[in-house]
């Protein structure tokens, strides 16, 4: 884990392509690549991957689950927006979490740092899947939702997962049986929840 990587917080919003932005901003992200396609269909959805705003000022940095759980700066992370697309920032509706997020961004970033920095990306999208070494394997959702579950103590959404769209390339993604009614999420499950609303498109 990275322990060393140092952030420079405000606790003012960082105002890009028109959108004051915030740490804790949810990114949902529409990517152009076949188990994003797969992703997409299957939540009927243009949004195959996700991150988060962990650092506004003074360049705007995300944290995202792919290759890694790492940081990123926004330009890097964009880079993987599909054509013609735009990223959509959700934001919570509670302005109290809001604000608990902006008034605690040290150790919001600490908690980060500490048990999620560096952590490999989980191909299976299995929600509690570990790799040789006992660390455990997050994929974009997973890895958003039990940094905020973890730090808020709140609950997030949740689900039974399905692979039964087409359901012959899954099983082409998953080299055998996908895990049908396993519990976890996909970027999707951010976007329709009454929990978040939309600031507005990147």
């Amino acid at each position: 884990m990275n322990r060393f990587f140092s952030l420079l917080l405000v606790l003012v919003p960082f105002s890009v392509f028109g959108l004051e932005l915030k740490v804790g901003d949810i990114l949902l992200q529409p990517r152009d690549c076949w188990s994003c396609s797969l992703i997409e269909a299957q939540e009927n959805s243009i949004y195959s991957h996700m991150a988060m705003v962990i650092q506004t000022a003074p360049e705007l940095k995300v944290i995202d689950a792919l290759g890694t759980v790492k940081v990123s700066t926004f330009s890097e992370f964009d880079k993987g927006t599909q054509k013609n697309q735009n990223v959509s920032v959700r934001r919570f509706r509670n302005d109290d979490i809001v604000s608990y997020i902006q008034n605690n961004e040290s150790a919001f970033v600490a908690y980060y740092l500490d048990n999620f920095d560096g952590l490999q990306y989980d191909h299976d999208f299995i929600w509690n899947n570990f790799d040789e070494n006992g660390y455990e394997k997050l994929y974009c959702s997973e890895m958003v939702t039990k940094l905020l579950s973890g730090f808020l103590r709140i609950e997030l959404p949740m689900k039974k997962m399905k692979f039964d769209k087409n359901r012959d390339q899954w099983i082409k993604y998953f080299r055998g049986n996908p895990p049908d009614g396993k519990w976890g999420n996909a970027p999707a499950d951010y976007e329709k929840s009454e929990l978040f609303y939309e600031v507005g498109e990147l």
